[in-house]
């Protein structure tokens, strides 16, 4: 059944994502533009009127001087050239310091110096040199001092200017700041949207590849393609289980139904061989002793699917402290008898007089190792079989002569059902499944089985494990 609104595909999440992170930038760019107008604009405003009132003050600074030489002239030749001229300059001095004022906070200053034109530009006409000169001469000092207020003007703005554009520039850098917690925030927003599906995802594959797995319940929330294959995996992880349901129920049949005829068929084919029921000729004999080696080997087949088949449900090891001599000895009594029969010995090097481990696994992956170097080795060389300690591993080693196996072929050994070219020397053709079930066994251990060369044998089988030291 289909959702009524289905939700975004993880392409149309990405992009929207990236939009959405692209937003805080956008808005970043464009206040890191506005400030910079701002103080552009501030800036240009006030060289302009910096400039501006430079200039008049340089222009009234002329003026005094032309007003001061004007009116001494005019004051020797009186002619009325000079007394315009001199009105022309009063006049002009006059509208630079009204503009001047108007952005000047001094207006005694800006009072005085009015006045004094106009005490100036009412007696000009009448006075004499002598008694203009005090006018003359305080208009000077007083434009000094507009001169000075002027300057001191300009580098108060001139701080104003640096304090503002040092205001708009942590402002903005706080916004800066702000914005990217915002855009790490939705990054981070957008990233766990798509990491959980995907963690959910992970959590269903190993589920699904574990030996006893609880399948988690909880159903995929994110993009349409996660979501999809959430619901997948969850009809696979589903299948997989009637799978193992209906295989457990099909080795539990098999091992019941093969093991009652098997075992009429040697038991009827031991009645042949010891002649109880009748005396065979040699042909029959033959053919009886065909019917055992088959039914042998039919046997030991059947062990080995069950065995590997209990290796596969063993979801967890239980690791304990083991006496070593007394783990390999067992192992040894049990395959006395076979190796007896090829003349094979047994030579041991163990350093290890403890080991923490699985004992049940641990006795796998030798019993396996043994028949192995039993089944493939020269008859009458020995089975060398060494445990012992390198770096934070132990290793143990079992080796033996016999056909070298090809370096191209040593990984491929291990995978289930596989058979080396190498003939087997005892009467049961081999399943293929001895190794692989050696190299689970590791995995199980948290190790790895791996074959090596060394210079005392032809084959040397390694099973490096993880190391324990014995805190007794």
């Amino acid at each position: 059944m289909r959702m009524p609104v289905q939700p975004a595909s993880l392409r149309q999440f990405v992009l929207l994502s990236f939009f959405m992170a692209l937003i805080p930038l956008g808005v970043l760019l464009w206040q890191s533009h506005s400030a910079l107008s701002d103080v552009s604009r501030y800036a240009i405003a006030e060289a302009e009127s910096s400039v501006a009132n430079v200039r008049r003050a340089e222009n009234m600074q002329k003026l005094v001087n032309d007003i001061e030489r004007s009116v001494l002239q005019f004051s020797i030749l009186k002619t009325d050239a000079l007394s315009q001229l001199a009105a022309t300059h009063l006049n002009n001095y006059q509208q630079n310091l009204g503009s001047v004022c108007l952005n000047l906070a001094q207006p005694v200053l800006c009072a005085q110096q009015q006045k004094q034109l106009e005490l100036l530009f009412d007696s000009y006409l009448h006075e004499s040199n002598e008694e203009l000169s005090p006018i003359l001469q305080k208009i000077r000092q007083q434009q000094v001092q507009l001169t000075q207020v002027i300057w001191a003007l300009l580098e108060q703005r001139l701080q104003q200017q640096q304090v503002y554009a040092e205001e708009a520039q942590s402002h903005l850098a706080w916004q800066t700041v702000a914005l990217v917690v915002l855009t790490l925030l939705m990054v981070l927003w957008a990233s766990a949207r798509i990491t959980a599906p995907v963690k959910m995802l992970d959590t269903m594959i190993r589920s699904i590849g574990q030996a006893s797995h609880h399948f988690p319940h909880d159903k995929v929330d994110g993009p349409r393609e996660l979501t999809e294959l959430g619901e997948q995996l969850r009809w696979l992880a589903s299948r997989l289980q009637q799978l193992e349901a209906l295989r457990l129920i099909l080795l539990r049949h098999a091992s019941h139904e093969l093991k009652t005829p098997l075992s009429s068929i040697r038991e009827g084919c031991a009645l042949l061989s010891e002649q109880l029921v009748g005396p065979l000729n040699v042909q029959q004999m033959e053919v009886v002793s065909l019917l055992n080696g088959s039914a042998d080997r039919l046997s030991v087949l059947t062990e080995q699917l069950l065995d590997y088949n209990k290796l596969l449900q063993q979801a967890k090891p239980e690791f304990d402290w083991h006496d070593s001599e007394t783990l390999l000895q067992n192992c040894f009594n049990d395959h006395a008898l076979s190796l007896q029969q090829r003349e094979q010995k047994i030579v041991l090097d163990c350093q290890l007089p403890r080991i923490y481990t699985d004992s049940m696994l641990f006795r796998r992956i030798l019993d396996n190792l043994i028949n192995n170097a039993q089944a493939y080795g020269a008859e009458g060389s020995n089975v060398w079989v060494n445990l012992r300690q390198h770096d934070k591993f132990m290793l143990l080693d079992v080796a033996n002569n016999g056909t070298p196996i090809p370096a191209e072929l040593r990984a491929k050994l291990f995978e289930p059902f596989q058979r080396g070219k190498a003939p087997r020397f005892d009467a049961v053709q081999g399943s293929g499944l001895g190794l692989s079930i050696v190299a689970d066994c590791a995995r199980l251990l948290g190790g790895l089985a791996e074959i090596i060369d060394v210079n005392y044998a032809d084959v040397c089988i390694q099973v490096r494990l993880p190391l324990v030291e014995d805190a007794v």
